[in-house]
C-alpha cells in the first residue's frame, strides 16, 4: 500500500518513480528558466538545427564570389532543373547544397542565397523582400516552430495587415504543430482570435495590425510580419518595436514590393544602407532575390519553368518583374521612371571654374523651402547640394545658403540692420517661383540675383524636358535595341524582327530588358552607357531630392484604359521636383542650337565605381573655359536677368521693378 505523506494526501507522486521521471522535472526547471530568464536570441546554429529537428531543408545555396565558378554554378543548377523526375532533381539540387556548403567551409568568399541565407544572418532584424512564391511564408512559419520549441515560454507573434492574412502563416504553423505531434495546452483558431499554447508554455499567437493599439503591454521574443508592404509604419514603431524591446527580440519582415515609398521600401533601403556602413555589425539586414533565382522546389527552370513563361506572356513587364523578378519596378504612375539611384547619384565636386545657379521654390509655413545650388556644364548639371527646411522665412534660409562653404557671400549689412545684405560673387542665376514674386523682390533687397520664372509654364509643359536630362532618348534608345538584339539572338531570332512577334511575345522581351537595367543589376560597361545617357548628376548629400524622385506619381489612372489621362502629378513631396523644374524650364529648353567652346563633365571627371577601360573618350584639358552659347537661350536669359536687375543697394530700381 503506497505511504501517504501528512498534508500531501490526494497529490500523485507515481511519475517520480518511473523513468519519464528526469523528464518530468526538466520541464519544470525549464519553464522556471524561462519566467526568470531573458530571451535568449536565436542564433543561425540553432535555428539551422532546428529545421533539421522538424525535417526543413530550406533552398538556396552557396554562390562563390569568382565570376566563373558563380556561371559554372548556375550552369549546374540548370541542368539539374532539367533532370525528368522530382526525385532525380530533388537529390541532385540537395548534392549540390552540400558541394557548394563544403566550399564554405574550406574558406572560399561568397554568399548564399534563398532561405539558406535568410536562416544564416546574425542581424537581429531581417526584411525578405523576394518576388511571389518564394518561400518567405514557409521559411518565417519554420521559425516561429523552431523557437517556440527551443525557447520555452518564448512568446511569438505572426502579424499581417489583416486577420485573413495572419491567417496564411498561422495554417502553415498549425500545420507543423500537428504533422509533428507537437503537445499543446490550448488551441483557439477562429476568424477573430488565433492562438497555439505549446506544452513547454510557448506561445504562438496570429495578430491583425489593423488595430495597433490592441498590441499595448505585451512583451514579445519574436515578431513575424507578412505582407509588409500593406502595413504602415505606426504598425512597426507603435505595435512591433516597443513589445520586443522589452526583451530584445528579433523580427522578420517578410514581403513582395508594392511599389516604391511605403514603410516596407523605405525600411529596406534604410537596411541596405546600414548594411554597407555597419556590415557584419548591422543590426539589419535585407535579401532581395527573385522568386525563380532562389525557390528550386517551385521553379526547377528558373525562369525559363513553364508557368512563369506564360506569366510573363500575360501580364505587363513591371508588374511580373515586380510580383516574381523581386525587383521594385517602377509603375505606370511614376512621373520619373528613369531615374535610378545608381546612374544618378554620386559624389559631386564643386568646381570654382563655374558659377553657381540658385533654383528656389519657396514656402512660408509647414511645406519645405526648397533651394537647389547647381553647377552647369555643356553635358551634365549637378545639383552639388539643397537646402529643405519648414517653418524657416526667406532670411532665415539666406542666412543658411550664405553660410555654405562655396558660397562666396559677404555680409556688408550695418550691425543691428533689420534686413541682412551680402555681397554675392561667383552666381549667376537665382531662378525663383513667379506665383510668389515678392518673395524674389525679398531675395534682391538682400544681394541675390534672383529673378522669377516669366509666364510659369504648367507642370506637365516642363516634364519633357526633365525626362530628357535624366535619360537621352537618342542615346538611349540605341542601347535599348542593342539589349533587345541580345535577346532575340539567344531566341536564335534575327536582330530587329521583334516587331514582327505577338503582342505576349514583344511583353516577354520587354520583361528581359528591364531585368537587365534593374539597380541591383548595373554594373560595369551598363552602367557606364547609362550614365552617358544621364545630363544630371545629384549629390549623395540631398537625400530629400533623391527621395522626390522615387515618390513624385500621378493620381491613380482610372480603370476604363480607353480614357485620356491627364499628366498632372501629385502635389505632394515636390519641392525639389518644382524647384528643378524652374530651373529646366528656363535653362534647358533652347538647347540643341549651335554651341561654342564647351567645358565637359564627363570628359573631365572620373565617374566612381567604372574600371578606366569603360571610358576610352579623351578628356579636354581643365583649361577649357565654360561659356553660354550666343543662342535664343542665351538672349533669354539676358532678358530675364536684365528685367529684374537693380542696383546693388538703391530704392529706386527696387521701385521700378514692383511697379
Amino acid at each position: 500500500m503506497p505511504t501517504q505523506i501528512p498534508g500531501l494526501s490526494g497529490l500523485d507522486f507515481s511519475r517520480l518513480s518511473k523513468g519519464d521521471a528526469a523528464d518530468w522535472l526538466k520541464i519544470w526547471e525549464d519553464r522556471a528558466s524561462a519566467r526568470l530568464a531573458p530571451f535568449r536570441p536565436m542564433t543561425p546554429e540553432e535555428r539551422l538545427e532546428g529545421f533539421n529537428k522538424f525535417n526543413f531543408r530550406p533552398h538556396g545555396i552557396f554562390v562563390p564570389e569568382d565570376e566563373e565558378q558563380e556561371r559554372e554554378v548556375r550552369r549546374r543548377l540548370r541542368w539539374v532543373g532539367d533532370r525528368v523526375t522530382p526525385d532525380e532533381r530533388l537529390r541532385e539540387y540537395h548534392q549540390l547544397q552540400d558541394e557548394t556548403a563544403a566550399w564554405q567551409q574550406m574558406g572560399m568568399a561568397g554568399h548564399w542565397t534563398g532561405q539558406q541565407a535568410l536562416a544564416r544572418s546574425r542581424a537581429r532584424f531581417r526584411i525578405a523582400a523576394w518576388g511571389r512564391r518564394g518561400g518567405k511564408t514557409t521559411e518565417a512559419a519554420m521559425e516561429a516552430i523552431v523557437v517556440a520549441d527551443a525557447r520555452p515560454r518564448s512568446w511569438i507573434w505572426l502579424a499581417a495587415p489583416t486577420m485573413k492574412l495572419v491567417s496564411r502563416a498561422f495554417d502553415k504553423v498549425m500545420e507543423m504543430v500537428r504533422d509533428h505531434g507537437l503537445k499543446t495546452r490550448t488551441i483557439r483558431d477562429t476568424n477573430q482570435e488565433k492562438l497555439c499554447i505549446l506544452d513547454n508554455g510557448a506561445r504562438l499567437e496570429g495578430i491583425s495590425l489593423d488595430n495597433i493599439w490592441t498590441a499595448a503591454g505585451a512583451a514579445i521574443d519574436l515578431a513575424i510580419i507578412d505582407e509588409a508592404a500593406q502595413v504602415y509604419e505606426a504598425a512597426w514603431t507603435r505595435a512591433i518595436l516597443p513589445p520586443l524591446t522589452d526583451r530584445n527580440g528579433q523580427a522578420l519582415l517578410i514581403s513582395s514590393w508594392q511599389g516604391e515609398g511605403d514603410f516596407f521600401w523605405t525600411k529596406a533601403m534604410d537596411a541596405r544602407s546600414e548594411m554597407v556602413r555597419d556590415g557584419e555589425e548591422a543590426s539589419w539586414e535585407m535579401f532581395q532575390d527573385a522568386s525563380y533565382d532562389i525557390n528550386f522546389y517551385a521553379f526547377p527552370q528558373g525562369r525559363q519553368t513553364p508557368a512563369l513563361l506564360q506569366a510573363s506572356k500575360e501580364m505587363e513587364a513591371y508588374e511580373f518583374l515586380e510580383q516574381f523578378g523581386g525587383i521594385p519596378a517602377a509603375s505606370r504612375d511614376k512621373v520619373f521612371p528613369q531615374f535610378k539611384e545608381k546612374v544618378h547619384v554620386t559624389d559631386v565636386e564643386y568646381n570654382s571654374d563655374l558659377p553657381l545657379i540658385f533654383a528656389v521654390d519657396p514656402s512660408g509655413g509647414s511645406n519645405a523651402y526648397c533651394v537647389l545650388i547647381l553647377q552647369e556644364y555643356t553635358d551634365m548639371t549637378v545639383v552639388l547640394d539643397e537646402i529643405y527646411e519648414t517653418h524657416r522665412s526667406t532670411e532665415e534660409i539666406a542666412e543658411i545658403l550664405a553660410s555654405k562653404p562655396y558660397v562666396k557671400a559677404k555680409q556688408i549689412s550695418p550691425e543691428g540692420a533689420l534686413l541682412p545684405q551680402w555681397e554675392i560673387e561667383g552666381v549667376s542665376d537665382m531662378i525663383c517661383d513667379s506665383a510668389q514674386p515678392e518673395e524674389m523682390r525679398r531675395w534682391q533687397r538682400m544681394g541675390f540675383p534672383a529673378y522669377c520664372i516669366e509666364k510659369k509654364p504648367k507642370v506637365s509643359e516642363r516634364l519633357p524636358f526633365m525626362r530628357n536630362m535624366l535619360r537621352d532618348p537618342v542615346r538611349f534608345y540605341r542601347f535599348y535595341r542593342s539589349r533587345v538584339n541580345r535577346v532575340l539572338e539567344e531566341m536564335e531570332c534575327e536582330p530587329d524582327t521583334d516587331h514582327e512577334m505577338t503582342q505576349e511575345e514583344q511583353r516577354a522581351i520587354a520583361i528581359q530588358v528591364e531585368e537587365g537595367l534593374n539597380d541591383e543589376h548595373l554594373l560595369g560597361e551598363t552602367l557606364a552607357y547609362l550614365r552617358s545617357c544621364a545630363r544630371i548628376r545629384i549629390s549623395r548629400h540631398c537625400t530629400h531630392m533623391i527621395e522626390e524622385f522615387k515618390v513624385y506619381t500621378f493620381d491613380k489612372r482610372a480603370k476604363s484604359t480607353n480614357e485620356n489621362y491627364l499628366e498632372q502629378p501629385r502635389d505632394w513631396m515636390n519641392h525639389a521636383m518644382d524647384a528643378w523644374g524652374y530651373y529646366v524650364w528656363m535653362k534647358k529648353r533652347f538647347e540643341g542650337e549651335p554651341e561654342a567652346e564647351s567645358y565637359s563633365y564627363l570628359e573631365t571627371h572620373r565617374e566612381p565605381d567604372i574600371d578606366e577601360d569603360d571610358i576610352s573618350a579623351e578628356r579636354l584639358s581643365p583649361e577649357v573655359l565654360a561659356r553660354m552659347p550666343v543662342s535664343r537661350g542665351r538672349m533669354f536669359l539676358d532678358h530675364m536677368r536684365t528685367y529684374h536687375q537693380r542696383g546693388p543697394y538703391e530704392p529706386q530700381s527696387y521701385l521700378t521693378v514692383a511697379r
